[in-house]
């Protein structure tokens, strides 16, 4: 069945040259493009015949849409044909065509925009909407006023966490701008959100989400940038199990029995107890035995590159060789103690693990 295309007319009080600005320099594009209220942090438009563009909308929510095309003619300031295509997980979604015709009324400009070649109705019809809101904020621009900026993720916790650091070494990965908001465990602005009161919690405009596990695989999928899980089905099954053993293995003995006994001693005249480390070493070393089979002579656990159990354990070994039975522990274990050192000097995990106010 072929599909009627999508075809708008708008008015807008400003010259056609001003109009046909907009739709082809990056600065004014990213002043009004994407429905309201979507920013535009990243765009790339080479305005000539042949030449492409990209066009990053990013939501309060934390969902990033990606367009991209190539101009096919340009007649300025009269008209604009560039091919429409929606990046996703798979590749790119089947192309459509758009024409934007600009005719000199009344002192300012008619806008004529014909979008064909959609697979269905219902796509059009998400295109009318998308299109009616992004010329609300082109009006707006065009008479001076400024989109409104759009919140970005927020990353709730301590920046010492060994998870918080991990949801943000996620964001760094990705090259993905997020905040931290400073908050402490069974704090008023965790429970808010929380049930059992943990850290982290990543806010997302009115939505948010807990448990570090979910929001990790969340950032992979819904944010650009390279991909955190493997695309093979046993892979990532793998990297699915790295996953729970360091939730349900490592995590306990490194940080809970171990590290933490040294960063809030609560043993004898406020030094660490020392029962509870030695408890701890002889877990610590079964852990360690495991992971240095695991990676052998490569620095990431899955398929030789990052993938997010990689993230989730960097924090706790680096805590792990910051203390004395936690050096001599490593001493032996060389492929642990290198991989520790490979993931220690990516640029993610020096911003990651920079002192915060």
């Amino acid at each position: 069945m072929t599909v009627a295309p999508l075809v708008l007319n708008r008015h807008f009080k400003a010259p056609p040259e001003r109009v046909f600005a907009a739709f082809t320099e990056k600065a004014l594009m990213q002043g009004w493009f994407g429905p309201e209220p979507m920013t535009v942090p990243h765009c790339e438009v080479d305005a000539r015949v042949g030449g492409k563009y990209r066009v990053e909308m990013h939501s309060s929510a934390g969902a990033v849409h990606i367009v991209t095309g190539e101009f096919k003619e340009i007649v300025a300031p009269e008209r604009l044909v560039f091919t429409w295509g929606w990046l996703n997980q798979a590749g790119r979604n089947p192309e459509t065509i758009v024409t934007l015709t600009f005719r000199p009324k009344d002192g300012g400009t008619d806008l004529t925009l014909e979008q064909a070649g959609f697979a269905s109705e219902e796509f059009r019809e998400s295109h009318r909407g998308g299109w009616t809101s992004s010329w609300n904020a082109l009006d707006a621009l065009l008479a001076g006023h400024s989109k409104p900026p759009t919140a970005g993720p927020v990353v709730m916790g301590d920046g010492r966490s060994t998870y918080t650091r991990a949801v943000r070494l996620a964001f760094f990965e990705k090259g993905i701008a997020h905040t931290l908001q400073p908050a402490a465990p069974q704090s008023a602005d965790i429970l808010a959100h929380h049930p059992f009161g943990k850290i982290p919690v990543l806010r997302l405009g009115e939505a948010s989400l807990y448990e570090s596990s979910a929001i990790l695989r969340y950032i992979d999928e819904a944010y650009p940038g390279p991909t955190l899980m493997p695309a093979d089905p046993l892979a990532r099954a793998r990297a699915e199990q790295w996953i729970s053993a360091i939730n349900c293995y490592a995590d306990r003995p490194i940080v809970r029995n171990y590290v933490l006994q040294y960063v809030f001693p609560r043993g004898a005249d406020g030094k660490p107890d020392r029962a509870a480390i030695d408890a701890a070493v002889p877990e610590i070393r079964k852990v360690l035995g495991a992971l240095d089979a695991a990676y052998g002579a490569n620095d990431y656990l899955v398929d030789g590159k990052v993938s997010l159990p990689d993230i989730l354990l960097a924090p706790a070994l680096n805590y792990l060789g910051l203390f004395p039975e936690g050096k001599e522990l490593l001493s032996h274990y060389a492929n642990v103690r290198r991989a520790r050192d490979a993931f220690a000097a990516r640029p993610s995990f020096v911003s990651a693990t920079q002192p915060t106010a």
